[in-house]
């Protein structure tokens, strides 16, 4: 048994040692570090800081888990705060939704069908929606529809609405991977397509699928994002492709597919917020922060097995 194996707990969940510890250290580091951390306002601060990356990691999963990536999500995300802001308040959220799909399928299409790689498609459909948001929207601004402001200004038992964006949609990505048939097959493609082909399952349809999903996890954000700050901003999910990346990574995810876990995307979202809000509170530079989310998914990629998919 090798070491990496050592890190991992049994099963094809991806949680070990890594994505569980990383956030507790990271907690317990910035608790001593920094006597205004514990603040109620402060935790309440990092669970609205981190709801749009979780509900945009939560997408990446099931792309990952599938075989796939997609580094367009942030793109997705700048464009449908382009969009809400842009047309008739009522047509804001179907429209967004309806881009989504297409960016989905696109991306799906492509990857699955034309056979072009998924960093390279994604990349391409990356550009392509920034250009057309900053098109849509060159400045940012821009009246976001009160109900989505209402929907991301409420509270109910003492907790933020933040918290129950996470939570639905939480639930609701580990409903889909763990109680449904589809769910079950995007794994199984993820370990092994040429088995998952020759046991029924249809192969195109479940990763064009996973990157719908992915595609409506970067609209979600995008809602939520805007709504936060009642603003829009052409680019505003920016770094949100390679920081969900990131995320899952942490989180245990086998970026070659058949491995990952919602529990595991929450840890390593955790573990990338706590860093955000430390770094901010200690007074450290945002550059650095940068820099230390790209050595973070290195230190990450760099734990995960190469040989084996699956459990």
């Amino acid at each position: 048994m090798s070491w990496l194996n050592i890190l991992r707990f049994p099963g094809r969940s991806g949680l070990g040692i890594v994505p569980i510890g990383v956030p507790i250290v990271m907690f317990i580091f910035i608790s001593f570090a920094s006597p205004n951390f514990l603040n109620v306002q402060n935790l309440s601060n990092v669970n609205a800081q981190i709801a749009a990356l979780l509900i945009v990691a939560l997408g990446q999963m099931i792309v990952a888990i599938c075989g796939g990536i997609d580094l367009s999500v942030g793109s997705v995300l700048s464009l449908t705060s382009a969009i809400i802001v842009s047309v008739d308040p009522a047509l804001a959220v179907p429209l967004a939704l309806l881009a989504g799909l297409v960016v989905g399928v696109v991306n799906g299409v492509g990857v699955t069908i034309f056979a072009v790689h998924p960093l390279v498609m994604t990349l391409a459909t990356l550009t392509f929606l920034q250009g057309l948001a900053l098109l849509i929207l060159p400045v940012p601004g821009g009246d976001v529809p009160d109900y989505l402001e209402a929907m991301v200004d409420f509270s109910f038992l003492g907790l933020p609405a933040a918290f129950f964006w996470c939570l639905v949609f939480a639930t609701a990505a580990a409903v889909v991977l763990r109680s449904t048939r589809f769910g079950l097959r995007i794994f199984a493609v993820g370990a092994n397509e040429d088995n998952a082909a020759r046991n029924g399952v249809n192969v195109v349809l479940h990763r064009i699928s996973s990157y719908v999903l992915c595609s409506f996890g970067g609209v979600m954000a995008g809602l939520f994002l805007s709504a936060r700050v009642a603003s829009a901003d052409a680019t505003m999910g920016a770094h949100y492709g390679l920081e969900s990346v990131t995320a899952i990574a942490l989180g245990g995810v086998l970026l070659a597919g058949g491995i990952g876990s919602v529990p595991g995307v929450i840890a390593g979202t955790i573990a990338l917020g706590l860093m955000t809000n430390g770094m901010n509170l200690i007074g450290v530079s945002p550059f650095v922060r940068a820099a230390a989310t790209g050595l973070l998914l290195l230190t990450a990629i760099s734990l995960q097995p190469r040989k084996a998919i699956g459990a």
